[in-house]
């Protein structure tokens, strides 16, 4: 999970308790220090929810991206806030498909949750992760459903 804001924590708290073994990925170290100790600062995830997650090894939290080189599926859980002009930020879109691509390997699946204008999959998420060295032709399944992306990646290192 990158981004462990009001989006991100519950779908990774979800997901835990469902029995999967979550890494959130974040750079604010206040969240991920909060989230290591067990106490949420979102207002939907209690601390009493999220502290047996994480004491039972089910939920864990990181600003170490290299983690992602280990995971099987990435959520893209981070804010696009508007700017002045009333088009979506995408800087934060932009660094984590940055540090997803560094990291990107066969078999990986890639979800962009993030709030965006149609289209954004195909003109910056693909090509940037295809900088990771995958194909981006080769990605082999690209649905959206419910506002989410959602990217296969079963192709070969260039």
């Amino acid at each position: 999970m990158v981004g462990l804001g009001y989006v991100g924590l519950p779908l990774a708290v979800e997901f835990a308790k469902a029995g999967f073994s979550v890494t959130g990925l974040d750079v604010d170290r206040r969240k991920v220090d909060g989230i290591n100790t067990g106490v949420s600062h979102v207002q939907d995830i209690p601390s009493e929810t999220l502290a047996p997650l994480v004491s039972a090894g089910l939920l864990r939290a990181t600003s170490d991206f290299s983690a992602i080189a280990g995971l099987d599926t990435v959520n893209i859980c981070v804010p696009t806030p508007l700017r002045k002009t009333k088009d979506p930020d995408m800087s934060y879109i932009v660094s984590a498909c940055e540090e997803i691509a560094r990291y990107i390997h066969p078999g990986m699946l890639v979800i962009l949750e993030s709030t965006t204008y149609p289209g954004t999959t195909d003109e910056l998420v693909l090509p940037m992760l295809a900088k990771g060295g995958l194909e981006a032709a080769a990605i082999s399944s690209c649905a959206f459903r419910r506002s989410v992306w959602i990217l296969a990646t079963h192709s070969t290192r260039r």
